[in-house]
């Protein structure tokens, strides 16, 4: 067997997240997989990950591990692979890689944007990959919140209900808002904030839940000791909401 490591980008509208599930269909990794039977003539593919994402949610810079039976140089994999799969995945990069190599328990870290508008009506363009919420915000008062996420906290009040992670420990290094980015593309992405998060692992819904709970200090609905109690283990009830998926990017793996 040849082992690679890919690094591809998706547009996450129409998958039911990047992982392949046994009844639901289409996933990224089913879309790739499909792409790879294709090109090595073969169905001793396998890939693994750097972890799942949410339906709907995209993709700047996914990492994943490739077994296949023979080698191909990985110039022409990345060519090949680009002309079997649709135009919302794209292959930016394969290298060779050790067999040893994990995607998901071998990352450092990862970093993650959320992007969302409150005063645009989203047009066609725009309301697939950028959240809408319209309501009037303190940007101040999430900017001083969103610090409150750095260091190593529980993260279990902003997980999904129903995961079971072995831990909900988690460390986060940055955590920012950066608001008023201004219109690109002839306005064909509206003025728009977005809220940038680094960790060591994210658990399922964690940084929509971040975000959720960001918009309710901004709208006045909760106060920054909310967020201190459910990161203390006082309270483990969910806070604020899941902010949807669309807003949501996935844009780095560090190894």
């Amino acid at each position: 067997m040849t082992f690679y490591k890919l690094h591809l980008s998706f547009r996450g509208t129409r998958f039911l997240g990047w992982q392949k599930q046994k009844d639901f269909r289409p996933t990224v990794q089913d879309d790739l997989e499909k792409a790879l039977r294709v090109i090595f003539k073969s169905d001793l593919i396998h890939t693994i990950g750097s972890g799942r994402t949410d339906t709907g949610v995209h993709s700047l810079g996914h990492v994943v591990k490739l077994s296949a039976p023979f080698e191909i140089a990985p110039k022409n994999l990345v060519r090949a692979l680009n002309s079997n799969l649709p135009v919302d995945i794209r292959v930016h990069e394969a290298s060779f890689c050790s067999e040893n190599f994990r995607p998901t328990n071998d990352a450092l870290k990862k970093e993650y944007k959320y992007l969302f508008t409150t005063n645009a009506q989203l047009g066609p363009f725009q309301f697939d990959t950028i959240a809408n919420y319209p309501y009037e915000l303190d940007f101040e008062k999430m900017r001083c919140a969103s610090k409150l996420f750095i260091g190593r906290h529980d993260f279990r009040a902003f997980s999904c209900v129903g995961s079971e992670p072995n831990s909900t420990i988690r460390e986060i290094y940055e955590c920012e808002l950066i608001t008023n980015i201004e219109p690109n593309m002839q306005g064909i992405f509206p003025e728009y904030h977005m809220i940038r998060v680094v960790g060591n692992g994210f658990l399922k819904q964690m940084v929509r839940l971040v975000v959720g709970s960001l918009w309710h200090i901004g709208r006045g609905k909760l106060g920054p000791d909310a967020i201190v109690d459910a990161l203390s283990g006082i309270e483990f009830q969910r806070i604020g909401e899941v902010a949807p998926p669309q807003g949501l990017y996935k844009v780095k793996t560090w190894y």
